[in-house]
This record gives C-alpha cells, structure tokens and sequence, in this order.
C-alpha cells in the first residue's frame, strides 16, 4: 500500500507540477496576448500610414509625369529656338525670313539709322537718273548769256532733278516716305 500511496503522492504532485505549469503558461499566453494586440494596432497603424504614402507615391508619380511631359514640350521648343534664333550677342551676319515690326527706329551703335516714316510727300513725275552724276561739274558763264549756257545749266538742273526724283523713289520703296 505504501507503494501505492506513495505512486499517489507522486500523481498528486506531478498534477499539482501540471496546475503551476498550467497557470504560468496562462499568465504568458496573457501577456503574449497583450503584446500581439500592440502589434497589431501597430502593423494596422504602419499599415494605413502605408496606405497614405501609397497614394502620395501615385500622386507624385503623376505630378513626375506631367512634368515629363512638360520637359518634352520644352525640349522640343528649345531645340526648335536653338535652331532659329536671332542673337543679340553673336557678330557673325544672322539672316531673317520674315519681316520684322520696329515701333520706333534701327539704330547701329546708338546711331538713329532709320527713323519712323515721313509723311506728306507728293510723288514725283518723269524719269529717275540712276546713271552717273558729276555732282562736283563747274559750268562756265560769261558776261551775257548765249543759248548754250543756259541750255547747259538748264541740262544740270535737269539732272539734278532727276537724281532727286531717284533718290526719292529709292526711299519710297523703302518705306521711308509714303
């Protein structure tokens, strides 16, 4: 019997082992459960923060794509300037196509070379000369007038007349006077 009291003993406290094991794994199940709730209202928290930079993310990627596009149209507008451009700093001859509107004067080197148009002329008649013209051509008179004389100075101002009228034509084609 006392063997069997003694097998007993050892049940009793080997259940009595198992009650303690069993209340401490209780109070450890408690506290992981305490700690698995921290985590997870700290994964769902990490989560929505994840959520809102997912969406910042595709909002920047689409402002980044809109930029791109931009740049494109940009680039595209800088190549095309770069390849048609009129410097203002570059001395070699620049060539336009196209005409080109000053509201008031050209002016090379702070010098006025042309101005704005001249109204109130009326057109000359008769022949232009563009051919040579001695503007320096001395004409001999004597104390009376003959008929060559005057019909010499008559010529000159002839000439002369008709090297105004050129000149006339020469700033009317260019729209220097109207």
């Amino acid at each position: 019997m006392l063997s069997g009291a003694e097998d007993i003993g050892k049940v009793v406290n080997r259940a009595n082992d198992s009650g303690y094991e069993a209340y401490a794994a209780q109070l450890k199940n408690e506290e992981q459960d305490i700690i698995l709730g921290n985590h997870e209202e700290r994964i769902t928290k990490t989560e929505e923060g994840l959520a809102s930079l997912e969406v910042r993310v595709l909002n920047i990627e689409n402002d980044v794509n809109g930029l791109k596009i931009k740049i494109q149209d940009l680039d595209g507008k800088v190549s095309e300037i770069i390849v048609d451009y009129v410097s203002l700093s570059r001395v070699s001859q620049q060539n336009l196509s196209s005409p080109i509107n000053v509201k008031n004067s050209y002016s090379i080197n702070g010098t006025k070379v042309i101005g704005q148009r001249v109204i109130g002329f009326t057109s000359a008649t008769g022949t232009a000369l563009k051919a040579d013209f001695n503007a320096d051509q001395s004409f001999s008179i004597g104390a009376t007038y003959n008929q060559s004389e005057i019909q010499t100075l008559a010529n000159a101002l002839i000439a002369s007349r008709q090297r105004i009228k050129a000149l006339e034509d020469a700033l009317r084609s260019h729209g220097l006077i109207d």
